[in-house]
């Protein structure tokens, strides 16, 4: 999990994610991954986040180079849409989401969610 802040310190000593530095990292992996032959294998590459009752995937495709919120509900197969569609307007100015919605495929199950 990725969390805003260190747990080593006290909670009023927040500190801002590095996005750009998580970004990079996510494309250093995929790249070395692709280049190490796995290319075809790769699906995408996900970043779990909590609150501690919800959870919310950040999924990077790394052949088209984009973003897309996926936020499971439960232990079943739904959706938390109202949350995908406001993390999307949150982070949209930051990252290049997928515009193409139909892309956003589920990844039930997946590990750090």
């Amino acid at each position: 999990m990725v969390r805003s802040h260190d747990p080593g310190s006290a909670p009023s000593e927040d500190a801002d994610p590095d996005i750009t530095g998580l970004v990079t990292d996510l494309h250093a992996v995929n790249s070395t991954l692709e280049a190490n032959g796995y290319g075809p294998s790769l699906l995408c590459s996900l970043v779990g986040f909590t609150d501690g009752g919800r959870s919310l995937g950040l999924v990077y495709l790394y052949k088209r180079g984009t973003f897309y919120p996926f936020a499971p509900v439960g232990g079943g197969q739904r959706r938390d849409n109202a949350l995908e569609l406001q993390a999307e307007a949150a982070i949209g100015g930051d990252l290049p989401l997928e515009k193409d919605r139909s892309r956003w495929f589920p990844v039930y199950g997946a590990p750090g969610l």
